[in-house]
């Protein structure tokens, strides 16, 4: 929510995203120092982690906030959520991922319900421009998300959190200062201080969940980011969907909780055979 009243206010997104990510950083920089471990990435992956926030996650929630300037909270969150149907689309067509009956199902509810989005609510929800924004977001973080995986392996997620955020800081204040974006956080700076501070606490939260339930059933709870999105926006901002949308919105979400456990499953299959090859002997 403090996202989309700071995008109302037109603070811009080098200001608003490059202070929530510092504080997010020092934030999970906080937590690991209370937890006594390393600060920094493994070796040969400091450079990856920071890069995929100066480069990847600044982008993508620079696309987020552009939508939020466009759109309501709710709108933009639920097209965001097409990412995972994103990175389906791209492993399949890659050959990273075998197709089934259920994922490609769950591919024509997110496109169905991304539809339904888009087309329901008109102006009021969301401008075509604020759509693009949305759905760019998505799609930038679909391929973070691809990408980061196969960079970062061997470093604690969270100390990943710490330098992605501080690179997505960076990267952001450093484009305000050149290109003059800056702003003065004056009368804004309790609303800046709650957005990073919710980063910080959400990325903590995040990495408890992955250590407790996995990144697939991870991945089904955090659905109810959108929902409370929803929740929220009607309730702090006087924000509303069409029936239509409301409608879509679910289907995305749908599609999103049977692809987690569509991987979680193929996962948790992949560690059974290889359990398997290692107690049964060869001859």
């Amino acid at each position: 929510m403090q996202g989309r009243s700071l995008a109302k206010a037109h603070m811009g997104a080098p200001t608003a995203l490059g202070l929530r990510f510092a504080i997010a950083s020092m934030g999970a920089l906080a937590v690991l120092a209370v937890r006594r471990t390393a600060l920094v990435p493994a070796r040969g992956e400091r450079a990856a982690a920071f890069l995929l926030g100066a480069v990847g996650y600044a982008a993508e929630s620079t696309l987020f906030f552009m939508g939020l300037e466009r759109g309501t909270a709710a709108a933009v969150a639920l097209l965001f959520y097409v990412y995972p149907a994103v990175v389906t689309v791209i492993e399949l067509a890659a050959g990273w991922a075998p197709a089934s009956r259920r994922t490609v199902g769950a591919l024509v509810l997110s496109l169905s319900g991304t539809a339904l989005v888009v087309g329901s609510g008109g102006q009021v929800a969301i401008s075509a421009v604020g759509v693009v924004f949305a759905l760019g977001a998505a799609a930038t973080f679909a391929c973070y998300a691809l990408v980061s995986t196969r960079l970062v392996r061997a470093t604690d997620p969270l100390i990943t959190a710490a330098w992605v955020a501080g690179g997505a800081a960076l990267s952001l204040l450093g484009r305000g200062l050149l290109t003059g974006e800056l702003h003065s956080p004056a009368g804004h700076l309790p609303a800046l201080v709650a957005y990073g501070l919710e980063t910080a606490v959400a990325f903590a939260l995040m990495f408890v969940a992955l250590g407790r339930l996995g990144a697939g059933r991870t991945s089904v709870v955090m659905t109810l980011e959108a929902f409370f999105a929803v929740v929220l926006g009607a309730a702090l901002l006087g924000e509303h969907l069409a029936p239509g949308q409301v409608v879509g919105g679910m289907a995305i979400l749908a599609a999103t909780a049977v692809i987690a456990l569509t991987r979680a499953e193929r996962a948790e299959l992949g560690e059974r055979g290889r359990s398997r090859t290692e107690v049964v002997p060869t001859t």
